[in-house]
């Protein structure tokens, strides 16, 4: 049962992710929500979820863009390994914490992505507009993506 209501959590961030990015954009801005999902996994499950959920949300932003495929899928994931293997050291559930590292994760994982695709594309997909206004926007959206994810887990135990 928890399986089939992750699977709908999935479908539902990556369909929010993508309605609202169509219709809600701010100077073609917006918030993340993948990374906001992939995030909130990371601090709410085990390691195996965590990295699956970064794994699948990156890898769905990567079918929606038009850089390097698997590149997001692979900073997702390791993000979502980092993260798992801080939250033993910090509390990640409070939203000042969220608030602190939604930033900051944001902008590594931006450097870590804009490394591969020079690297092995030759590109630089990240501009200077998602690079300085993002991380605040997520840092916005996680502590709400939070509280549905932790709602759901305390609910049907996914997560």
């Amino acid at each position: 049962m928890s399986l089939l209501i992750e699977l709908a959590l999935y479908l539902a961030t990556g369909a929010a992710y993508w309605w609202w990015t169509q219709n809600l954009t701010v100077f073609g801005l917006a918030p993340n929500l993948l990374f906001a999902a992939a995030l909130c996994a990371a601090i709410l499950s085990g390691p195996v979820k965590a990295v699956a959920w970064g794994f699948f949300a990156g890898l769905y932003a990567d079918m929606l863009g038009s850089g390097a495929l698997g590149g997001w899928a692979l900073t997702w994931s390791l993000m979502a390994y980092g993260v798992h293997a801080l939250k033993r050291h910090f509390d990640m559930s409070s939203p000042f914490s969220q608030l602190v590292a939604a930033p900051a994760l944001s902008w590594a994982c931006l450097l870590f992505y804009q490394g591969l695709s020079l690297v092995f594309g030759r590109v630089s997909p990240v501009g200077v507009k998602i690079f300085l206004a993002e991380p605040f926007l997520n840092a916005l959206a996680v502590p709400v993506v939070f509280r549905v994810f932790y709602g759901l887990k305390r609910r049907y135990g996914a997560l």
